[in-house]
């Protein structure tokens, strides 16, 4: 059996600044944190250290082009120490930085998983109550180029010490907590059902389910959506607690289906495990297993006040109830294809022109920079096609995304978009725009191609446009 481990050292503070003044910060230390939470907190301080802003290199969920940025803008600089005040971004990114030497890229360490070794001490001051990840030593990165998510693991990237603040959380977002206290309620959940799992772990997962289920019942009865950070405390440790489990016996299938949701449509990591969590444990209980699952549910039922047998149920409308799936729900309604009424139907049963409505809309979720439709159209019937190419436009509006669409149909090309351009070979033969391409027709655009590449067009999909 694996051996349990608890690093790294952990303490609470009352604030940051009883914490920088234990801690002796100054010039050989380097804080990561975002800028809305350094004014506030830290600033007025005066501390003396290296500063640098997550924000400044990316938003969202850390990736290969942040993280490269960041070492880049770090190589002419000394420091001993990384102070990581954040949620999971902040956290992951101060790991890497932690074993990376001056010459390294994010491809690097993946390459040397192996052999990595701590370059800089770290400290890690957590600001969300999900991740848990002041207690573990993985970072995920979204690799770009390969388009997932994937982990760095490596002893060498536990912190040295995890600093637990809970007034870091004064500020954080009512959609933030929700998020992540999920994710750290599924850590417990998942940590707790693997067979990795230990008796010191099982404590340690069932204390943050403790935690984390009476603090959102409490929040939930006061119906103040700031009545959770009475509860602050609670759910810092939760999440530290958790990570302590998920850092020892792993976690499973939601976490694994929910990588690629997030790494792929840009979805939270708290939320895309809330959509993942229902199915995945009702297939569990599909096996009709006994065993841990049972004891499981024992362990929610006298959380909840209900039965075993209705625990998970119950578990599920208290987490609608801290993160409405009613935002979703709203969002599938503007598809115009009732599947806001078929909210539990397995995707596999719907139409083709539904599935590819709903995977724009998935993809549209998190608003992308750049939203790539390729052909998104080509394997519907005319009337599915016109349905989504409706839909697309709609979402396209009312996001005011910037959207790339590549057809081959062109009465698609000429009524959709404010531009367009035609490919010959891999040059452009033909770039309209504005009162031009409003007056184009199949025939002119055809004409134009002709003309320009002195070979006459015969796609049977534009001329039967």
């Amino acid at each position: 059996m694996k051996a349990f481990q608890l690093i790294p050292a952990i303490a609470e503070y009352a604030d940051f600044k009883t914490y920088a003044q234990e801690a002796a910060l100054g010039a050989e230390d380097l804080i990561l944190t975002n800028e809305y939470i350094y004014e506030p907190t830290i600033s007025a301080l005066n501390l003396g250290c290296h500063t640098l802003f997550q924000e400044k290199y990316g938003m969202g969920e850390p990736t290969d082009v942040m993280v490269d940025a960041i070492l880049d803008e770090l190589r002419d600089k000394d420091y001993n120490r990384i102070i990581a005040v954040g949620g999971g971004t902040i956290i992951d990114i101060a790991k890497v930085l932690a074993v990376a030497s001056k010459e390294d890229k994010v491809d690097d360490l993946y390459d040397r998983m192996a052999d990595l070794h701590k370059v800089h001490e770290l400290v890690i001051v957590p600001t969300t109550c999900g991740t848990g990840s002041e207690v573990t030593n993985i970072s995920i990165i979204n690799r770009t180029t390969k388009g997932v998510k994937q982990g760095i693991v490596s002893p060498a990237m536990f912190a040295d010490e995890a600093a637990l603040i809970p007034g870091m959380l004064a500020s954080l977002p009512y959609g933030v907590f929700a998020t992540s206290s999920i994710d750290a309620m599924i850590h417990a959940v998942e940590s707790f059902l693997s067979p990795n799992a230990c008796a010191i772990s099982e404590l340690f997962s069932k204390s943050a389910l403790h935690l984390i289920l009476s603090g959102w019942r409490a929040a939930v009865d006061n119906g103040d959506r700031d009545a959770w950070k009475k509860y602050a405390a609670r759910f810092l440790r939760a999440s530290n607690f958790a990570g302590i489990a998920f850092g020892h016996a792993g976690c499973a299938a939601v976490h694994a289906l929910s990588y690629p949701l997030g790494g792929a449509h840009h979805v939270p990591h708290g939320q895309s495990n809330q959509l993942m969590f229902a199915d995945v444990m009702r297939k569990y209980q599909e096996k009709k297993p006994v065993g841990k699952l049972n004891k499981l549910e024992e362990i929610l039922a006298a959380e909840l006040d209900t039965e075993p047998v209705f625990a998970l149920e119950e578990l599920y409308k208290l987490m609608n109830a801290v993160l409405e799936k009613k935002q979703l729900r709203e969002r599938v309604a503007l598809l115009g294809m009732g599947l806001e009424d078929r909210m539990t139907t397995k995707v596999g049963l719907l139409s083709g022109g539904q599935r590819q409505a709903l995977t724009l809309l998935m993809a549209t979720l998190q608003k992308p920079k750049l939203l790539l439709l390729d052909e998104h159209t080509a394997a519907l019937d005319p009337k599915t096609a016109a349905k989504v190419l409706e839909v697309t436009e709609r979402i396209i509006r009312q996001e005011q995304l910037t959207t790339l669409m590549i057809t081959h149909n062109m009465r698609d090309a000429i009524v959709h978009g404010n531009r367009l351009i035609m490919l010959y070979e891999g040059r452009i033969v033909v770039d309209v725009s504005g009162e031009e391409k409003k007056r184009l027709t199949v025939e002119d655009l055809l004409g134009m191609f002709e003309k320009v590449s002195g070979e006459q067009f015969a796609s049977d999909r534009a001329l039967l446009s």
